[in-house]
């Protein structure tokens, strides 16, 4: 399995490589980006690397697919976004993405999803997209509920991260409700 390129508007979405180290590393390292993540802020460009390893991992076991989030004629990742947990049995996945704090409100997170989505009820012909989201991430909720994802509850204590529990919303989009003519 490849990654394909997607493009909607100014915005290209692309694989990920070796190119995308140091901006994966600003990325990750940004407190912002990471708070509702299971992950540590990264401190070591090292991390990005096995960041990019991860991703071929889960590409090759087709497991996940990950993509670079970019502006049409500049190559430089400002974000990712990409779906993991794939099941092709059940024909579901979970989305995942992260923006750099500049690019926040602006259109490009929504606008990128949108695309991926269309790709993954389209081309991948998936059912059901699951995104489950910390409740105190306002953002990201707001950003799900636009895109027409559906909160189906509330998962107590669902992860672990950063030395706690966290509870997450659980919300999901179907193929037959989504709306592949949204305007943003």
């Amino acid at each position: 399995m490849e990654i394909p390129t997607l493009t909607t508007g100014d915005i290209t979405l692309r694989a990920i490589d070796e190119k995308d180290i140091a901006a994966l590393f600003t990325l990750f390292s940004h407190e912002k980006v990471v708070r509702f993540m299971d992950i540590e802020r990264f401190v070591n460009v090292s991390e990005a690397v096995q960041l990019i390893s991860f991703f071929r991992e889960k590409l090759a076991s087709g497991e996940g697919m990950r993509w670079a989030i970019t502006i049409t004629g500049h190559n430089e990742l400002i974000g990712t976004c990409g779906f993991h947990h794939i099941n092709r049995t059940h024909y579901k996945m979970e989305l995942g993405y992260d923006l750099l704090p500049s690019w926040w409100g602006k259109g490009i997170m929504i606008n990128s999803i949108h695309r991926l989505l269309q790709y993954g009820f389209e081309e991948l012909l998936i059912n059901r997209i699951e995104a489950y989201v910390d409740p105190a991430n306002i953002n990201s909720y707001r950003l799900l509920k636009r895109l027409g994802f559906e909160q189906e509850g509330q998962v107590r204590q669902a992860f672990f991260q950063k030395g706690k529990f966290v509870d997450a919303f659980i919300t999901s989009l179907l193929q037959k409700d989504y709306k592949y003519d949204m305007q943003f």
